[in-house]
């Protein structure tokens, strides 16, 4: 799944986070359920154009064209309305994920061409998604549900990367393969959240052409993945 938060913890601000599921009401009338679902469809839009939840629960209705009073049916707040939307979207771009990386290694491939392929899929799942997690990682640095939800969605990622490369762990020169992969996600995410302003404002993204940064991250993996460790230097007695 797709990360929203890099640094979050398994538990959070040191404590157990609930989940939003329990603050959602279950809808009694399929006209209900519609009603929510637009309006998950509306706090989605708002915040992928204004980048924050700089909104009321009326902006969300009249976007939606549903009644606050429809809103207020299923959730106590705006807050749970906009985890709900967030659980909603991490499920989708999930499962996305999940049918991204599913696929067969090409005939023949090199080791080379791997680590072009799995880095690709990687930056492209951010790319097409970034409009959507921008804002929601911004709202992790202050939610810990958010965040809870956000460190699993980066651990799933950084853990369908490694298993992708891992098949190739013969041609890993590293003394610790498995390390060498995590390290190498971290890196190449740092890199690319940083592009897409992913957790930080847009002043600092769009710097380099999107293509020459895919290709010196894969140069930059390739080099350090198949480098020989160096032998040690022998201490003078």
């Amino acid at each position: 799944m797709i990360p929203v938060s890099p640094g979050a913890a398994a538990v959070p601000y040191g404590r157990p986070v609930e989940s939003v599921n329990a603050r959602v009401r279950e809808p009694k009338q399929e006209r209900s359920r519609l009603s929510f679902d637009k309006a998950l469809d509306a706090v989605v839009a708002l915040l992928v154009e204004r980048r924050s939840d700089a909104f009321t629960l009326a902006d969300v209705a009249q976007r939606a064209g549903v009644s606050t009073g429809s809103i207020y049916g299923r959730v106590s707040s705006k807050d749970d309305l906009i985890r709900a939307a967030h659980v909603r979207e991490m499920a989708r771009i999930g499962e996305e994920q999940r049918a991204a990386f599913a696929g067969p290694a090409p005939e023949g491939e090199t080791f080379g061409e791997a680590v072009e392929r799995v880095l690709g899929t990687a930056a492209e799942l951010l790319r097409r998604n970034a409009p959507v997690l921008g804002p929601f990682m911004l709202l992790a640095n202050t939610d810990a549900q958010i965040a809870e939800l956000g460190g699993a969605a980066h651990a799933e990622l950084r853990d369908a990367f490694v298993a992708a490369l891992a098949e190739r762990e013969d041609e890993i020169r590293h003394p610790d393969p498995h390390r060498a992969l995590e390290w190498s996600f971290t890196v190449v995410y740092s890199v690319l959240a940083r592009w897409l302003a992913l957790g930080s404002t847009q002043q600092a993204s769009g710097e380099g052409e999107w293509s020459e940064i895919l290709v010196d991250l894969a140069r930059m993996v390739l080099a350090f993945l198949t480098q020989p460790e160096p032998p040690r230097k022998r201490r003078r007695r």
